[in-house]
């Protein structure tokens, strides 16, 4: 019995968070520290800082007209 209210509480977690995204984003994003943690732990990820590296410089190479 338990295992299924654990689902069904997991599921509409879910669905409410997928719901109330850009609300829940606007509201962690408002707060600063939360806002520093947000952006150094997804940077501490080696693919989140490697994507995020490559878009910046490849479109500072397409603004300048660097090869």
């Amino acid at each position: 019995m338990k295992t299924i209210i654990r689902i069904i509480m997991i599921g509409t977690a879910i669905y409410y968070g997928y719901r109330y995204r850009y609300k829940l984003m606007n509201t962690v994003l408002s707060n600063p520290w939360l806002r520093k943690m947000l952006v150094s732990g997804s940077l501490s990820l080696p693919f989140m800082r490697n994507q995020m590296m490559h878009s910046v410089f490849s479109s500072a190479q397409k603004d300048f007209g660097i090869k």
